[in-house]
């Protein structure tokens, strides 16, 4: 299968057998797929989960708290320090391959490259899809963002499995659905009129993101607002 991969597919299949050894985990599942996406954090891949709200540090911690981690070197684990026979590719993770490469074929790609195995991780669901969730990513928008349709159906989400709190961790806010931001410090409003079927002018106010500009809602400005 992975005689189609580019250089930096197989650095990422390499990346995710070390993330799985760091844990001491004893196969490679789409969660260990998903945090070698994130390791080059300039790449393109990286600064697309990035933007919907994943990153590497974090992901560890919710890959730890969804499947638990064995004894490993606490100082982690290189690729070229694994030794040993490669771990095997759990269920999840090989459809994940195998839908990369479909990706890459329908998009006339040459070869697989990472952005093609993020589409299929994203495709499978399985643990990778509940790390995501669990940092408060929309996953259909993210595959949306990073690629155009799939070859097949996806298959049925897991059922949701309820996260233990990570010790440390920030409570996360709500989040613009365009552009993903923290509304806290992006959240604006504005007075606008419109004139309603009858022509008589109308106020009305309007929140949006002050970081994409996209509209959230509006709504009847309340008395004494209107323009005068």
């Amino acid at each position: 299968m992975h005689d189609s991969f580019s250089e930096p597919a197989r650095q990422v299949m390499a990346l995710a057998e070390a993330e799985a050894r760091a844990l001491g985990h004893a196969h490679i599942g789409t969660e260990h797929l998903l945090l070698a996406l994130m390791v080059d954090e300039g790449g393109q891949v990286a600064r697309d989960l990035a933007r919907a709200g994943a990153t590497l540090h974090p992901a560890r911690a919710k890959v730890a708290e969804a499947v638990g981690r064995n004894s490993a070197d606490p100082g982690g684990v290189h690729p070229a320090d694994t030794g040993g026979p490669a771990l095997p590719l759990t269920a999840r993770a090989s459809r994940a391959l195998e839908r990369a490469s479909r990706f890459c074929f329908q998009r006339r790609d040459g070869e697989v490259q990472p952005v093609h195995i993020l589409l299929g991780v994203l495709d499978v669901e399985g643990t990778a899809g509940q790390v995501l969730r669990g940092l408060g990513v929309d996953v259909g928008q993210l595959h949306d963002l990073v690629g155009s349709g799939r070859p097949e159906p996806r298959e049925p989400a897991p059922a949701p499995v309820r996260a233990r709190p990570v010790p440390g961790a920030e409570p996360r806010g709500p989040r613009c659905q365009s552009c993903g931001v923290g509304l806290e410090a992006v959240l604006g409003h504005r007075l606008l009129t419109a004139r309603d079927p009858a022509g008589v002018p109308r106020a009305f106010l309007v929140t949006y993101c002050s970081a994409c500009g996209a509209a959230l809602g509006a709504a009847p400005a309340p008395t004494g607002l209107g323009h005068g």
